[in-house]
């Protein structure tokens, strides 16, 4: 059946007819990361995504697509936490964390786009809209090795000071630590891209900017969600 749909729509145009509707299943990867979260801990990692979207035409250069994708995003985390710790007896710690792992956060992503088809390129269109995404798992799975040493209390300064391991009031942890429920259930944001559709063949590409800050944690940065993803799809006209 798909490849008689194929044989009858090879020969359509690539965008939908004024009133015209179609449907595209793609599929793809995501080079997602975490921005304006802790300096220098969130880097790039790959993953999958792929559902459908369907558009009507509203005029011979403009269409509206809504679609449905499910989405790999998240971070590999590699980096070091310091903080400042004082006890229930006044005693001053200084604390430093090398941590290194991933951070997996799985979406149902629902963009709402504006496809702008450019007439003097073919099967050319700019796209931009909104974008709601619906967590459906989440989990952070990092190996730390945190340093805790304990300031002299004649020491007042209240300042980082670099951890010394041979100070015999230094102390050396080494955990496997894996959680999960550590993002928000929604996030809001702006996909951005661009798509190339020949003989109803669509290659599209669009970076997402999260507005959402996704730590829910008893102490969130303000991490965002970022990604690059790069589709293949399959139009058909209804």
């Amino acid at each position: 059946m798909i490849a008689t749909l194929a044989c009858w729509t090879v020969g359509m145009a690539a965008q939908n007819p004024k009133g015209g509707l179609s449907i595209k299943p793609m599929a793809g990867i995501n080079i997602s990361t975490l921005a304006n979260g802790t300096e220098g801990m969130y880097h790039t990692k790959v993953g999958f995504t792929g559902g459908v979207e369907m558009e009507y035409g509203v005029n011979n250069w403009l269409g509206l697509s809504l679609g449905m994708l499910y989405s790999e995003q998240g971070a590999k985390v590699d980096g070091t936490l310091q903080a400042l710790l004082i006890d229930d007896m006044g005693g001053q710690y200084v604390t430093a964390s090398q941590m290194e792992g991933k951070l997996k956060c799985n979406y149902l992503n629902l963009p709402l786009m504006a496809n702008i088809y450019i007439p003097a390129i073919k099967g050319l269109a700019l796209k931009t809209g909104v974008q709601m995404g619906i967590l459906t798992s989440d989990k952070m799975a990092v190996e730390a090795l945190t340093v805790i040493a304990k300031i002299p209390s004649q020491d007042n300064s209240n300042q980082m000071r670099y951890v010394d391991s041979s100070n015999p009031d230094t102390e050396a942890l080494k955990q496997n630590v894996s959680v999960s429920d550590v993002c928000k259930s929604i996030d809001l944001g702006i996909p951005i891209g661009l798509s190339y559709e020949y003989k109803n063949i669509s290659l599209d590409a669009r970076y997402y900017f999260g507005l959402t800050k996704i730590d829910k944690t008893e102490n969130p940065d303000n991490a965002q969600n970022r990604y690059l993803s790069i589709t293949l799809g399959y139009r058909f006209h209804l």
